[in-house]
């Protein structure tokens, strides 16, 4: 797994101390689902807090933070469309491309996380991955 994230403090921006890298957060959900291209967890500016590539032959570092970036300007205008309406909150989406999936879920405080997938990922098993590291990075933040 290749990693490349900004620098970090030991603490969390609520002053908690992480007990867990979010960089470990995220190569355990590569690592746990079949079909995982990369992971990129981001803040509500779409920039990258951490960004973890399982098959940088395929998508580098580079690549998955466009991919990031790009799929927060869906979540923000998702949200906006959801504002307007009794629907409540945008939890979670999907796209689908010939090649690839990008499942995207959203955390607190704008912040969301990103998993990329190839096509022959199982989608049940990579939203339940999703939701178990969505868990894990809300509890170090």
């Amino acid at each position: 797994m290749r990693s490349s994230a900004a620098t970090s403090p030991s603490t969390s921006k609520y002053g908690a101390p992480r007990s867990v890298a979010f960089r470990d957060i995220l190569v355990e959900v590569l690592q746990s689902t079949g079909g995982a291209i990369g992971a990129v967890f981001l803040d509500s500016e779409g920039e990258s807090v951490e960004v973890v590539t399982a098959r940088p032959f395929d998508t580098d570092d580079h690549a998955l933070r466009i991919i990031g970036a790009y799929a927060g300007i869906f979540l923000s205008q998702l949200r906006r469309i959801t504002g307007s309406t009794d629907d409540g909150a945008v939890r979670r989406f999907k796209i689908d491309f010939a090649a690839c999936g990008i499942f995207c879920c959203d955390l607190k405080d704008g912040y969301y996380l990103v998993v990329v997938v190839d096509h022959g990922a199982v989608e049940g098993v990579v939203w339940q991955r999703l939701e178990r590291c969505r868990d894990v990075l809300l509890q170090e933040m």
